[in-house]
């Protein structure tokens, strides 16, 4: 089990192939969302649901500073109480960019279609200085800013990183609070399938990094999982 995307990144297709070759498992969900289950309904839970489409609010970071930069926050105090409370890590900049959103989404997407997670391409929106006007003009309204991800069937290999705006009663990304996160499966018949919590912090990787040890006891089924 691994909760380290770098391996991931660069060889998801050598890591499958060997585990499936030497009939072992490999689970990633502490890497794919922790405490989030997002990585189990990708692997197994939605099996001919005929997944279309995958959005999810990822990183607990970067909804957090929206909502701080939404109030009035600077950018730079927003990170830095992100910290304080153990949200966010020492180098937020991938939380920021919406690298890290993505990482996640092609692993999401590599779970659910096979697509090759070092072969996706990414377009990123980041969260800037300059974000700050815009998320406070949004909570004006009612509203709050999300970094969302997205990837589709229709579309092999890109995931895109864009903020969007929502209401604050709005489903599932814009009811979030604080660090939470949120995934969506557009499913053809089955329509839309959220799982949502699992806020951002220690002790929730350490959960998935404890699911990940029973899943494998109980259920070693081979290949990533």
């Amino acid at each position: 089990m691994t909760a380290t995307k770098s391996p991931l990144l660069t060889g998801w297709s050598r890591l499958r192939d060997t585990a499936l070759e030497h009939v072992r498992g490999v689970r990633i969900s502490g890497a794919a969302g922790a405490a989030l289950p997002a990585a189990d309904l990708a692997c197994a839970g939605l099996r001919g649901f005929d997944v279309r489409t995958i959005r999810g609010c990822l990183n607990g970071t970067a909804s957090f500073v929206l909502d701080q930069l939404g109030d009035g926050v600077t950018l730079a105090e927003a990170v830095q109480i992100a910290q304080s409370r153990g949200i966010a890590e020492a180098d937020p900049s991938a939380d920021l960019s919406g690298a890290d959103t993505a990482t996640k989404l092609r692993l999401l997407a590599a779970l659910q279609w096979g697509w090759d997670v070092s072969a996706c391409t990414v377009d990123g929106e980041p969260i800037t200085a300059d974000t700050a006007r815009r998320a406070v003009r949004a909570n004006e309204r009612g509203a709050v800013l999300r970094h969302v991800g997205s990837a589709s069937i229709d579309n092999p290999g890109r995931v895109v990183v864009a903020l969007h705006e929502f209401s604050r009663s709005e489903p599932p990304f814009g009811v979030l609070a604080g660090p939470e996160k949120a995934v969506t499966f557009g499913c053809a018949d089955a329509g839309d399938i959220t799982v949502s919590g699992g806020r951002s912090s220690p002790l929730g990787a350490a959960l998935a990094m404890v699911k990940d040890t029973l899943s494998l006891v109980i259920d070693p089924l081979p290949g990533l999982g």
